[in-house]
């Protein structure tokens, strides 16, 4: 719909070299080019959005027979989260719809640090307590406007931003932090009223490859 809009946008206004028209009516305040420009800017957004962040790795248990409250699962796992002593870090809780725009909100906690982002969620879920987290990489722009060049754009990005040693010891050490503070939380909350503990395997996060070398 908006390429279509923005063809007849083109089609309607401009005749070739129509790009000089658009640099001339821009900076004559045109109000059509302006309109143009913004639809092609938004497109692009659109297009580079869903590739701007990948998901490092993932985790999430169900706890049968168990009832907490999200906000002090939140509470709890904030405080831990700052005794380890990592810094520049932001913690902020953050609201995400279910579904639709017009769908109800699920409550998460975000731990935002360099280049990643963690969010966990934890919320009731039939007569139990689910925890959730996914573990994001942020990809640079400029990365992903050269990935998608024809033929050389994947060779180039890797060229250009390798997959270094320290980058991928980095990922593991924040997700290996951050997981573990889930795991302190889960332990500490579930102790007292004799739930199962989770199993080796139950607690090991699925990767997935983004640094390849």
């Amino acid at each position: 719909m908006l390429l279509l809009l923005t063809a007849l946008l083109f089609q309607r206004r401009y005749r070739q070299p129509w790009y000089e028209d658009i640099f001339y009516d821009i900076i004559n305040g045109n109000i059509i080019s302006i309109v143009v420009v913004l639809l092609l800017l938004i497109f692009i957004i659109l297009l580079f959005k869903k590739t701007l962040k990948e998901y490092h790795s993932r985790w999430n248990t169900l706890i049968n027979n168990f009832e907490f409250s999200s906000q002090e699962f939140y509470t709890l796992l904030r405080e831990e989260l700052k005794s380890h002593g990592v810094t520049d870090i932001t913690i902020e809780t953050k609201r995400f719809s279910e579904g639709t725009m017009l769908s109800g909100k699920r409550l998460y906690l975000k731990v935002k640090w360099r280049d990643y982002q963690y969010f966990i969620c934890g919320a009731p879920f039939g007569n139990g307590f689910f925890v959730s987290w996914w573990l994001f990489y942020r990809n640079p722009m400029f990365k992903i406007i050269i990935s998608k060049l024809p033929f050389i754009g994947g060779w180039l990005a890797r060229k250009l931003y390798p997959a270094t040693f320290y980058k991928i010891d980095t990922a593991s050490m924040f997700m290996t932090y951050a997981h573990q503070s889930v795991l302190t939380i889960i332990e500490r909350i579930t102790k007292d009223k004799g739930t199962r503990a989770l199993t080796e395997l139950e607690s090991k996060p699925v990767l997935n490859n983004i640094f390849k070398r």
